[in-house]
């Protein structure tokens, strides 16, 4: 089974797009503990309404200094340097995020790195949607606090197009 960790951004914009049951297909999904507040922060019914097939790990010693250092260097921020530290630590197959400085470190660390967008588009691809509830889905993302811009916009369709000529 394929070791998932996300950020908040993934959780949160999948979620405002009415697709958070997308993740709950890629694997075993956890979140650290500062991705979790985050979300309690972001909608006060997180708590009683997070999805039981997401795990709220806790991260060990030194990939928990790790997290910290590169908060306190002004790296990344709380939620997204826990994250890189538990994908770390558990060895996942995937990190989640939106966020391009997060992606582009975690990249660094030899991560394998995706997004919001990138999870709509692995669902079409491994056929678990159809091409229309892709459409509806990619249009929901666009309508999200997720910046998406244009081009990239354009992209995932061009991309949506090859997988369904």
């Amino acid at each position: 089974m394929r070791l998932v960790v996300s950020d908040t951004g993934p959780l949160l914009h999948l979620g405002e797009a009415d697709s958070l049951m997308l993740l709950s297909w890629t694997g075993e999904v956890s979140i650290p503990a500062a991705v979790d507040r985050e979300l309690t922060r972001q909608n006060q019914f997180w708590q009683n309404q997070r999805p039981a097939w997401i795990h709220v790990h806790e991260i060990t010693t030194p990939h928990k200094a790790e997290a910290k250092a590169w908060e306190q260097a002004g790296l990344l921020g709380s939620g997204e340097a826990e994250a890189i530290a538990l994908a770390r630590q558990v060895r996942a197959d995937w990190l989640l995020t939106d966020d391009a400085a997060a992606r582009l470190f975690a990249q660094s660390l030899g991560l394998e790195v995706h997004g919001s967008l990138g999870i709509v588009l692995w669902a079409a691809a491994v056929g678990r949607l159809n091409r229309a509830d892709i459409e509806a889905t990619l249009e929901r993302l666009a309508q999200s606090s997720l910046w998406i811009s244009s081009r990239v916009l354009t992209e995932a369709k061009a991309a949506l197009n090859r997988l369904f000529p």
